[in-house]
């Protein structure tokens, strides 16, 4: 077995978003992962060989030739393995979907109060406008985000494009029952939601005086620091050390939580790096347990700062502040938007999936419930089996695209999974999400008879009451009678479960009615003013039997920190079964909970059942460049260490 080569070079700069902390940070950890295994190894075993053993390419070969004929089975229909079956409809390589429920799209999923007839209505008529977007429906425009963007331009909605609004001056907050606010004049107000102590709260008053952010600050920048120096440095070596030892500094921290740095009275462990240009000061925090309630309460959802804090630092470097699907900071409400722009697509985000399903020669089958997968021997080679509630068929690779929460219901003991693959399957955490959408007679909040001069297009209020967050439509701003539609809560985590555990029809009624009462006090306004409902909708994805989680989250330790005899994330990137199966999905990808991490993914799948093509993977690499995360290095790595079971 190969020794490994230094971990690769940075050659983008992280200014303006050109580079993702997360993909250079995902090359670490993966090249970590790989060097901890092969040092594993005993050294009489290692060899300066070529990346592949001779037996495995010799296995892997007699396996291509005897699957030659057979088609890919992609498992699952929604972003990442509509793009795995694009990819190979490109290299001219046969391909199965199937996918268990009745819908493509996965977690790309629009809903209409009018069905159909909204999908082709004419951009600015009011029927295109009576939706709302149950799964992804924003999309940040920055330059590590181009395979997204190229993917509008490739199924041609790019025209669809438009911006989305994060923020708006006008939005409301509404806390401790207080009446409702803009950000501006909570914080032109001292302790405006009393919540320090002297004001019949339990904060300590030294922590109120200065706004939520300053206190949140004081976790993530010192870290930034570390990282400061990036696009200074002069060479690619140089920026590869300050990225290193910054980073091995910060994963360091990954046995810890967010909450619990906040809280813990030892502060960080490790030497700080030599290459900061500045000292950054890493005093132990020590934030009392009502001022991490505080902060989470103003800052992120109830119960997601028990996310690892490395996931929390990495969003802070790529976006500027942590959680940037959950909140604006009060203090960034009229920059939010300067350094990150946010786009959606005019109609839906499902306009995505049919674009994508146009491209295809080979639909999806839906319905296809897998049940079992597994790795067959026959007369001339080696192949797979599907089976689903039609029957069992072999296949020539098998890519997998299911939830991890559904993967695992899957029979795949004859898939050869490696233990930490297990583990990754049953462990990796996904967070919850719950969204629910009111339609009433008009948009009311866009209304200056209803709202005087406050009124809100686009943006997002928000509250400690049970709906957490107001999302209010970017699209259809310029329509003359648009629908009324409204994203009256969208929430994670704790606050997901518990409105999630309401969103079955039984309970409707409930809902519907806290959901409205929930509305009235956010806005100030009696619910007179909202006029008659028209629908209502809510969606839990972790209730939904096709998804069981919303979108991966990792929990401390699951990226794997130094010391660790595994990574987690590392192992779910190799292929099992003796390279015939492959599992991806956005929970896979460093960029999960985004489009990206699913897209990204998908090429990795695709590029690991190429691994004994060369000229298809050429292809590959030319029509669909690499993704930014990846290295060809890592992957036939990772694929070597699997396939001798060493990983």
């Amino acid at each position: 077995m190969a020794n490994l080569e230094p971990a690769p070079a940075i050659h983008k700069s992280f200014a303006r978003h050109a580079a993702s902390f997360r993909d250079v940070a995902s090359h670490i950890i993966v090249h970590r992962a790989i060097k901890d295994a092969i040092y594993a190894v005993p050294p009489e075993e290692r060899t300066p060989g070529p990346i592949l053993y001779s037996k495995t390419e010799g296995i892997m070969s007699a396996d291509a030739k005897a699957a030659e004929d057979l088609p890919v089975c992609i498992i699952g229909a929604g972003a990442a393995g509509l793009y795995a079956a694009m990819i190979l409809e490109d290299l001219g390589i046969k391909y199965e979907i199937l996918e268990a429920s009745d819908r493509i799209g996965g977690r790309i999923y629009t809903y209409r109060f009018n069905g159909e007839q909204g999908f082709d209505a004419p951009i600015n008529t009011p029927a295109r406008y009576d939706y709302f977007d149950i799964g992804a429906m924003r999309y940040p425009d920055i330059p590590f985000m181009e395979r997204v963007f190229d993917l509008f331009k490739w199924v041609e909605i790019d025209d669809l494009i438009i911006d989305y609004h994060l923020s708006n001056k006008n939005a409301l907050q509404y806390f401790n029952s207080r009446p409702p606010v803009t950000a501006t004049q909570a914080e032109g107000q001292s302790d405006y939601f009393n919540v320090s102590v002297s004001r019949g709260g339990s904060v300590p008053n030294i922590f109120v005086e200065q706004a939520v952010d300053h206190w949140t600050g004081r976790v993530y920048d010192p870290f930034k620091a570390l990282f400061a120096g990036l696009d200074d440095a002069k060479t690619d070596e140089e920026r590869q050390k300050i990225f290193k030892e910054a980073w091995d500094f910060l994963s360091a921290q990954d046995y810890q939580s967010t909450r619990g740095y906040m809280m813990s009275p030892r502060g960080i462990v490790g030497t700080l790096p030599e290459t900061a240009s500045k000292q950054p000061p890493f005093e132990p925090l020590c934030y009392p347990d009502s001022v991490v309630e505080w902060l989470e309460s103003f800052d992120s959802a109830t119960g997601l700062y028990n996310q690892a804090f490395v996931e929390s630092v990495m969003d802070s470097l790529d976006f500027g502040w942590p959680n940037p699907q959950v909140t604006v900071p009060p203090s960034r409400v009229q920059v939010a938007e300067e350094g990150v722009k946010w786009k959606c697509i005019d109609g839906g985000s499902d306009h995505l999936i049919r674009g994508m399903l146009k491209k295809l020669k080979t639909q999806p089958q839906l319905g296809q419930r897998v049940t079992k997968i597994r790795r067959v021997e026959s007369s001339n080679g080696a192949n797979m089996e599907v089976t689903t509630g039609s029957g069992t068929r072999r296949y020539s690779h098998v890519i997998s695209t299911a939830p991890l929460g559904c993967l695992v219901a899957i029979d795949t003991e004859g898939c050869e999974l490696l233990y930490s693959q297990k583990q990754a399957i049953r462990a990796l955490h996904y967070d919850a999400s719950t969204k629910i959408a009111i339609k009433f007679e008009k948009r009311w909040w866009e209304d200056p008879a209803v709202m005087g001069g406050n009124v809100i297009k686009g943006g997002q209020s928000s509250t400690d009451l049970p709906i957490r967050t107001c999302v209010y439509p970017s699209y259809g701003l310029s329509c003359s009678g648009a629908p009324g539609v409204l994203l009256a809560s969208y929430t994670w985590a704790q606050d997901a479960r518990r409105l999630g555990a309401l969103s079955q029809p039984q309970s409707d009624a409930e809902l519907l009615e806290l959901t409205l009462d929930n509305l009235e006090k956010l806005h100030g306004i009696p619910r007179a003013k909202f006029g008659k409902v028209l629908g209502f909708h809510a969606h839990s994805w972790e209730s939904d039997p096709y998804a069981r989680g919303a979108f991966a989250l990792f929990g401390p330790a699951q990226f794997g920190h130094p010391g660790d005899q595994q990574s987690l994330f590392a192992s779910v990137k190799a292929p099992a079964a003796r390279g015939l199966f492959h599992i991806a999905g956005e929970a896979t990808s460093v960029h999960h909970a985004w489009v990206l991490g699913a897209l990204n993914s998908a090429w990795r799948a695709v590029y690991n059942a190429l691994i004994h093509r060369p000229a298809d993977r050429a292809k590959l690499i030319e029509n669909w460049g690499i993704p930014d995360e990846e290295t060809e290095v890592h992957l036939q790595k990772l694929a070597e260490l699997a396939l001798n079971h060493r990983f």
